[in-house]
């Protein structure tokens, strides 16, 4: 099978689930059962698995980012990877430890920028921290504070 030129520098560019390159197949104008067979050729030559995809987005998450495991979900949702696969990720790898760790990072950028406690509360759960993690970090804060840690 001849994949147009295009498309397959799209997947050859970075790793894509099967939504972005349908999207983009779309945008391109191909006929729909181009696509499909397309689609099936590239995913049975290993070009796409969004299981794949889900496991090194977590993981690249984890070593580059703070985000909580909502943001992170909502982020493969919106890439149109299915969610059973996202909770089998999200959930396993990303432990409640990273996440309070990364809202305590957050919490301490937003502080320091004179942001008060009721705000950085308020930002960390707009984007999607768990209340307990919030909590941990403002407490933290606190810490820092009450010790003159925090400039």
């Amino acid at each position: 099978m001849i994949i147009e030129d295009k498309l397959m520098n799209y997947v050859l560019y970075k790793m894509r689930t099967i939504a972005e390159v349908r999207r983009k197949a779309q945008t391109l104008k191909l006929q729909d059962e181009y696509i499909d067979d397309a689609i099936e050729y590239l995913i049975e030559a290993g070009y796409l698995d969004d299981d794949n995809y889900c496991k090194k987005y977590v993981e690249n998450v984890i070593r580059l980012k703070n985000a909580s495991r909502t943001e992170i979900k909502n982020d493969l949702l919106r890439k149109g990877v299915n969610e059973d696969t996202i909770d089998k990720y999200v959930y396993t790898d990303i432990t409640l430890d990273f996440e309070e760790e990364s809202a305590k990072i957050l919490a301490k950028k937003k502080f320091k920028l004179g942001t008060e406690l009721l705000k950085v509360k308020k930002y960390l759960l707009s984007k999607g921290y768990a209340y307990d993690s919030v909590s941990k970090a403002i407490d933290n804060l606190v810490d820092l504070n009450d010790n003159n840690i925090v400039e």
